[in-house]
Order: structure tokens, then sequence, then C-alpha cells
């Protein structure tokens, strides 16, 4: 038991772990710090180093002596920091208050009660009575009740005076450190040797526990044992060091430090045992919501049991802390809409400045009870910036926490599986200080950070904690149920599509939704089928090079319209747009659309670059009805699970769709597929209006070729041009009777294309009787052969019977087929009667169809004296897709007939002549008695062309009763040579 001192000699006092107080002289010459060392011993004095332990910490400093044995330097500040895990715990002793540290007056006899004495220490000061005297000052040290900015609070009774110590939680690898800032210039010290205890009331320290009642040294503590320091409870083989850095009051700032990692007795801080530190953590994980497919929130529970035991070893730190999430729950895409992220610069990990990150990053909270603390740390659970962050990566989480005086910032990368986006959460490296419970709230909500998985069932969490103390980990597995919203997953999306403006043959946007319910399985692959006669004209939209097209970076010129998508479950999907544009040739279709879905600036702070779908755009052979076949749909990029539940598509680029000009009633035809391979056949009912505004606007002008062809038996071609002058309704049928010099003549074609051959689109080339041109909505004309094919029909016997063949013309452009069939027949009048049924609703500017004639012709001159002097009139009717139908002669010229006068008449004023075997061409009338007439014929086979007599041939015949004129006709044709014909013609008044 130490004598106690006279009061009046200053009290001073170093807090080894948590403290360190020094004096020094008042002048300086080459300050510095002499001597750092210390020791780690068991209550009984032997050596600690065993991991986890309770142990004593002794340290001992010597500063700077002058020749004279004068203090070099006046201490300003001391810090001490300790090794990296090994800690102490105020709450494990009762706190003294500073008017019992300073009893009223100012006495320099603390009253604190006995419990609260954590240590003792011893200075060595100089004496008054020479510079080779020294006195030794035993002063006790006392737990204080802390402030609200610090997690400690030591301090000691100095003449009177409070001298604080205040410790420190070290930003950058949380070890523990004490400063005592700004002491007083007071006696120097030559040496200052603190013992802090590890159990403050073991009775081991009963000789230096001062009893204020005495006051003496020499009493028991009243409180039970408690641990107060513990040892680290890492035992990574190398040395732990302490350090102790001071500045003078001559040279504040300008700190000098000495570090040591071994006692005095040169035996390394090397601690070992961890196999017998204790560590058995529990963990439960839950989320919020319980319905299947459904976003949600999570508590996550974690307690690691603290002891306080004085007799064992300190519970093991948690160093990493690794949790997977069962496969199916998975992060939210509705959770980014309103999201943001928190910079490096914001949360400044590593120092202890306050984090400035954004409300909106905050995705949850965090309370961590420690017991080294009477109350709870609690912050937040903060979403990192995308790539710029510790890891790298798409996805990081901050946890932070205010603590008194220190920021707890700790990081976690959070790795999502690319195919499944299986979730694993992963914080390591954890600060080595203890906690008894962690608990983590990720918010709830229709914008939670995670879903549920897609399917009723139990499901388990799996968390692998590891403690500092050991490298194998602690595997714990939390199960949870999803029992809401059960039953079996169905696939019963909704349609909705149409045109803005349903009016027939106008040029409309069209617009197309797909929408699932939460709970039913995943879009993966989109096949529409659009009514016939809703087409786009091609040619007045340019389109995307493939390459452009596969990588989205289609330039804007073709660009047909947009797309709008929701992804994610609960009631406040990710709303996500983007555009679409036509390309060229895609697989085997002959056009393609790259549908692109750019993220960024979209998906809330993330950017997971454009999303490209392809689709294959193919055109039907019989009614030209466009169908668009997508590329399977993604389901998942970077690891996130989209759950698409809306897909909409609009096209909008002007002049580019047409409505039908049927107004029967049709449909749009959508088959969906599911991620889980269920399929959807959905329709929406299409119409339009406004039909029987819509006049038939085609006319028909039809040529036999062949001069030589004219005669009875020979075999004239047909060259047949139909114009559309737009505005009105596309055909679908069309019947033309020819007049009864013509007929058909199958049997001197080469070839007939044989039925089966047809189906395989394989006629011989000798079946090609012709060929076809039509310019419609595709950038280049449509041109094919036309074959000769056999028909034949079964009779009531059924039998089968020959019949006319038929016509097939495979028109084809740009990578697209059309069939055109036509059907020949008899009628009533054995007139031969063609029909082209069942055309495509399809606006086609020109159709142009020959017809060979000559060796191997199909149509034949019947009877004499041959086409050029017998009718040359078609009876043509035209029905309009509308069902308008309209009938008119069309006249058709013939090449070799020449030209003749079948009629000549004159009146007092004019003359008139009627020609047969003209056609295409100009007439000129010319004459002495005549003013010159001219017209343009478009196509006929006969035509009249009328002169006005000149005022001098009216004078003549009123003044002498009669006139003869002689006129002239020309004909020119627009290819050939012209004719001219004479005619004299005696007038009579």
């Amino acid at each position: 038991m130490h004598t106690h001192n006279t009061r009046v000699i200053a009290r001073t006092v170093l807090l080894a772990a948590l403290l360190a107080v020094a004096f020094s002289s008042v002048a300086r010459a080459n300050f510095g710090i002499d001597l750092a060392t210390g020791r780690l011993t068991t209550a009984d004095g032997l050596f600690s180093r065993q991991a986890g332990e309770h142990a004593d910490i002794n340290i001992r400093i010597a500063l700077p002596r002058t020749a004279d044995n004068v203090a070099d330097g006046s201490v300003h500040d001391v810090k001490v920091d300790l090794p990296v895990g090994l800690v102490g715990n105020p709450t494990a002793a009762p706190t003294c208050d500073f008017d019992q540290l300073i009893p009223p007056g100012g006495s320099p006899n603390p009253d604190c009660p006995i419990a609260s004495q954590v240590g003792i220490a011893k200075i060595t000061t100089d004496s008054s009575l020479g510079p080779d005297d020294r006195a030794d000052i035993y002063t006790p040290v006392f737990n204080m009740r802390r402030s609200s900015d610090s997690p400690g609070l030591f301090a000691f009774n100095f003449g009177g005076a409070a001298l604080k110590i205040v410790p420190r939680v070290r930003p950058d690898d949380y070890g523990i450190g004490a400063d005592s800032l700004a002491l007083t210039q007071a006696s120097p010290p030559y040496y200052i040797d603190v013992t802090l205890w590890g159990v403050p009331a073991d009775p081991a320290h009963n000789s230096d526990r001062e009893d204020p009642a005495i006051p003496a040294f020499g009493a028991s503590s009243p409180d039970p044992r408690k641990a107060f320091l513990s040892n680290p409870t890492s035992c990574s083989g190398k040395p732990a060091a302490f350090t102790v850095s001071a500045d003078a009051w001559q040279d504040i700032g300008a700190f000098v430090s000495k570090s040591f990692d071994q006692d005095r007795d040169g035996t390394p801080f090397v601690f070992t045992g961890c196999d017998r530190v204790p560590f058995n953590p529990s963990v439960n994980v839950q989320p919020l919501s319980h319905t299947a497919d459904a976003p949600t929130g999570l508590n996550f529970d974690l307690d690691v049991p603290q002891s306080d035991a004085p007799d064992g070893n300190a519970t093991a730190h948690m160093r990493k802390a690794v949790v997977t999430f069962p496969e199916g729950m998975s992060v939210s895409p509705s959770s980014a809409a309103g999201l943001g992220a928190c910079a490096p610069s914001e949360v400044k990990l590593g120092n202890n400045e306050d984090v400035t990150c954004p409300n909106s990053s905050k995705i949850g909270t965090v309370e961590i009870d420690t017991p080294v603390l009477d109350e709870p740390l609690k912050g937040d659970v903060i979403l990192a910036k995308q790539n710029d962050n510790p890891f790298r990566s798409l996805l990081a989480l901050y946890i932070v926490a205010k603590g008194p005086g220190f920021w707890v910032k700790l990081s976690g990368r959070v790795d999502v599986d690319p195919v499944t986006g299986r979730v694993t959460t992963t914080f390591d490296n954890n600060p080595q200080l203890p906690f008894s419970h962690l608990h983590v709230a990720l918010r709830g909500g229709s914008q939670a950070p995670l879903a549920t998985p897609p399917a009723c069932g139990t499901y388990t969490t799996r968390t692998e904690i590891t403690s500092w103390a050991s490298d194998t980990p602690v595997t714990l597995d939390t199960p949870f149920t999803i029992d809401e919203r059960c039953g079996t997953r169905g696939f019963s999306p909704s349609l909705s599509a149409g045109t803005t403006n349903p009016l027939a043959g106008a040029e409309s946007p069209f617009s197309l939704t797909l929408t699932r319910a939460d709970g039913e399985q995943y879009f993966q692959s989109i096949e529409t089928a659009l009514p016939p006669g809703l087409l786009g004209k091609i040619a007045a939209a340019p389109e995307c090079a493939s390459d452009l097209a596969a990588i989205g970076a289609c330039p804007l010129g073709t660009e047909l319209g947009e797309t709008n998508t929701l992804s994610g479950p609960g009631g406040a999907p990710l709303a996500l747009n983007g555009r679409v544009y036509l390309t060229g040739p895609y697989k085997d279709a002959p056009f393609g659309l790259s549908i692109v879905v750019p993220t960024a600036g979209q998906a809330g702070p993330f950017d997971l670059g454009d999303v490209v779908v392809r689709a294959a755009i193919y055109v039907d052979r019989t009614d030209a009805h466009v169908t668009v076949k997508s590329d399977p749909l993604p389901t998942i990029i970077q690891g996130i699970p989209l759950r698409v539940r809306q897909i909409n598509v609009t096209i909008d680029r002007a002049g580019f769709l047409f409505n039908p000009t049927a107004c029967a009633p049709s449909t749009v035809f959508v088959n969906v597929g599911s991620l889980e391979g269920a399929t959807a056949s959905l329709t929406a009912p299409f119409r339009v209006a406004g039909c029987a505004a819509l006049a038939i606007k085609q006319r028909l002008a039809v040529r036999l070729t062949g001069k030589t062809q004219t005669t009875d038996g020979k075999h004239p071609g047909i060259s047949a041009t139909l114009t559309d002058s737009g505005g009105g309704a596309n055909l679908r049928k069309v019947v033309a009777k020819l007049p009864l010099s013509l007929a058909l003549d199958p049997d001197n074609a080469q070839a007939l294309c044989k039925p089966e051959q047809r189906l395989a689109r394989a006629c011989p080339a000798t079946s090609i009787v012709g060929q076809a041109r039509a310019t419609s909505v595709l950038l280049d004309a449509l041109t094919g052969p036309v074959y000769f094919v056999e028909a034949k029909r079964r009779s009531a016997s059924g039998r089968l019977i020959s019949t006319f063949p038929n016509l097939w013309i495979p028109l084809s452009a740009d990578g697209v087929t059309i069939d055109i069939t036509a059907t020949s027949a008899v009628d009533s009048l054995d007139r031969l009667v063609t029909t082209f049924d069942m055309l495509p609703d399809a606006p086609i500017s020109t159709f142009q169809l020959s017809i060979d004639g000559g060796k191997h012709g199909i149509i034949t001159v019947s009877g004499k004296p041959g086409v050029c002097d017998r009718s040359r009139v078609l009876d043509l009717q035209l029905t309009g897709q509308s069902g308008k139908v309209m009938e008119t002669p069309v006249t058709a010229t013939v090449d070799g007939c020449k030209p003749k006068i079948k009629k000549a008449s004159a009146s007092p004023r004019a003359v008139s002549l009627r020609l047969s075997g003209v056609g295409a061409g100009r007439l000129t009338l010319t004459g002495g008695s005549v003013v010159k007439s001219t017209r343009t014929l478009k196509a006929a086979t006969e035509a009249t062309i009328k002169a006005q007599l000149t005022s001098k041939a009216r004078a003549t015949l009123r003044h002498v009763g009669r006139l003869r004129v002689a006129v002239t006709v020309k004909f020119t044709p627009h290819k050939g040579a012209g004719v001219t014909l004479h005619r004299l013609m005696r007038l009579r008044r």
C-alpha cells in the first residue's frame, strides 16, 4: 500500500490506452520523447498475450532532460493510439461527476465513488528541493460521466483542478486513441508510469485503490468484478503497436511520435489463442412483405452475445458478413424511380467529417447496440454511386451511424448474379469493436429496394459471419415464407391496340400495349400480326444499317416511333422510354426494327447501358398483312431482373402508316411467350370507318401488241396498265370481260405449271406467259413473271376435270413477295372473263401486266376479218376494298391496225371525222377550208375529231350554197410512224 503524499503536490496522470498527460519545463531546446514502453499483464502480474483476455495495460513514458536535469520543452498535447482491437468499456465501471472529482471549494481530494477508479498513475517529477531530488506521485484515474460528443471521458484532480482526458475512435482503422489537450505547464515530470486495470473491481488492485473517505490507498471495490479492457481478438502473428505522440507549447502542431510493439522486456505484442475466443452469432433475416412478386423491405438482425465476465475472454469482433438471399429474391427495378446515390466526396470514408449524402440515397436505417456505449448508434443505409465506390461496382452500400464524437462508416459490396439476379451482400474488414446487436431495416413500400420471389414457398437466406479470431465462417440459415398471392403462376396478359385516327385510308399513328399483373409470369417474346391493309410506307423512311441497329446507334432519320415500358413489381413500377427504328433485312425477314431503351437518366442513379431489342418484319404473300416477331426480350440486365409489367409501342412517323380501306371488322393478333414457357394468344378488335367516302379512282388502259397478230387465229400480246390517282379505295377485285374478237388458246402455251409445282413455288420457266410490274409502298417496284397454271375442278361424280388455266403472278421487291392470282372463264355471251380476286388491301400506284403474244401466245383472235375491224371494247368491273363497284367499258388499242375513216359528216360550220384503228397518240385535222384541230388520245380504238370551217368557207357556203372541202387527218402514235388520210367532202347549204 502506497503512502499518500502531501496533497499540495500536483497530481498528474497519463491514461495509457485511452489518455495521456505530461508536464514539461518552461524552456524548450530539443523537445521529444526519450522512452515509450509498456506491458500487458494479468491482474497477478503475468504476461498477457491471450487474444480477448482482460489484461492490465501499463505504459511508461520518459521525457527528455537537459544536462542539468531540466525538462526539455513544455508539453502541450499528448496523443496515445492503441493497437487496433484493444478496447475499453467505460460502462463496466460507475462514473464520477465533476462536482465529486472537484469537491466544493476546489479541494485537491476527490470524492469519486471507489468503484469509479479504473487505474493508477505514478508520476516521477522534479522536487523543489533541488535538481537531483525526485518525487513519486501516485494518482488515481477515474471513469467520468461522458459528454454527448465523446465516447468516454476520464479525468483526475490536479491540485483542485479537473484535467480531462478525451478518448476518440480513429476513423481510418477504428482503433482507440486518447487525447490530453492544452495541458498545463506545471511541475515537469521525469517518468510517467500508468496502469489501467483490465478488471477494475478485482481485489488484486486493492493496494492501488484510493478510499476517498480517508483519503488513503488500500480499499476494495464494492461492485462486482467486470471486464473493462480487452486484448485484440485477432491472431495475425504480427506484433501490435502502441504509438505516443506529443507537441510542445513552444511549437504547437509539430508532433513527435514514438511507437513500440514489444514490452520493456523485449516480448513482442503478438496475440495467440484465438481458438479460445468465443464467437456465437445468431441472425434473423425477414422480408417485410410475404406476397409473391412484390416489392419488399427487409429486417436484418444480427446478435453477437458479449460477455463482461472477468475471467473469460472477450467475444471475438466480427470481421466479415456475407448475406446471400435466396434465388428469386432480387433487386427491384421499381426502387430506381427517384432514387439517388452517394458519392465518395459525400460519405467521406476514412475521416470523421459529417456525412452529406442526399436523402434520396438513403434506402434504410441501422441501429447498433454496443456494450461500450450506454445508447445505441443510429444511422442510415445508403446506396453508393455506381462504379464510383470503393469496389468500382454497379451496386454498393454504405452503413453510416453517428456516435458520440465519431462516425462509423462501413462500405459493403452488393453482387448480383447476371443470370438469376441472386443478391449477395458483403461487408468485409469491419471495425475491431464490440457490438451486441445490429439491426438493419431496409425501407418497405412500393419503391422498396428488393422484390420477393415470384412464387410462394419457403426460402432460405444464408448468412456467413467470420470473426477476426478465425478464418472459418459461422454459417447461419434463416428461413422465411412467401404465402400470399399463391397458386399456380398464370399468364393472362391484356392487350389494347389500335390507330388514333380510325378513318379508312387515312394516315394514323398506331399504338399497342401489353400489360401483365404482378404475380404472373414474365414476358419473353412477342409476335404481332397487324390487320390486313394497315401498312407502312417503307419508301418514306430510310433504313438503319444492320451494324448500327445491333448496338442501338440508329440515326434519327430512321426513327418510326417510341416505346414505353413499366418495369418492376408493385404500384409504382419504373417507367423507361425508348425509340423504335426501321432497319433493313433482319434474319429471314425483309425488314426489321431496332428498339432502343436507354437506362441512363431514367433508372434513377444507374446507367445499365442501352437495352436493344431487335424484331423482324414479315409481309404475308397472300394479303400483305404485316407480322412483327421480336427477339427474346431481355429479362435481366447486369443481374437486375426487369420484371416488366407493361410494354407499349407507338408508331407515329409522319407519312408512314396508313389505315386499311376496308371497313369490315378485323383484329390485331398478338402471341406472347413467357419466361417460363407459357403462351397467350390475344386479340384486340380493329375497325376503321368512312369507307363510303372512298371512291374508286383506278383507270385501265389496254393495248394489243404484235402488228402481225391482228387477224383470225393469230396470237396478239396484251399490255394492260392500271393507274391509281390516289385518295380512294384500294382494289379488292378486278373483272375484265374481253371482246368476242379475243379468246383464250391454252393449247398454244409452251407448257403449263402443275398445281403441285405452284404450291411448291417451283413452276418451270416454260410456263411463263408474261411479266408484271407494280409500284406500291416499297422503295422499289414489285416485279415478277406471269405463270400459266393448270386448273382442275372435281365433278359431281368425283372425277377431276380440266378447266381454264389460271395465272399466278409472284411479285417481288425489297425481299417482299406478293402472290396475285387470276382465274379465267367464259360468260353467257361466250366472252373470255379474267378475274383477279382477293387482292391485298395495299395502295398500288401503277400495275402493268404484259401477256406475251406470238408463237406461244395464249390469247388468240377469234373470227374474221380480224381484231382491227371488230369491237375491241372490254367490259371492266372494279370492286374496291370499301365495297364500292365501278363498271366501265375500256377500248383497247391495237398495234398493226391501220387507221381508217369510218364516217365523215359536215354542218354549215364544221366537219367531223370518225376514225378506227387508232390508239394512244395524236390526231391532227387540217385543210384549206378548216381551222386546224388537234386531239391527244390516251387509249382508243375509235376516235372522232372535229374542225371548224374558216370564216371565208362559211361565207362561200352561204352565197354559193355548196362547197368542196379537202381535209387531211394525220394520226401520230406515241411509238412508230404516223399515218395520213385524205377525204374530199361536199357541203351544201
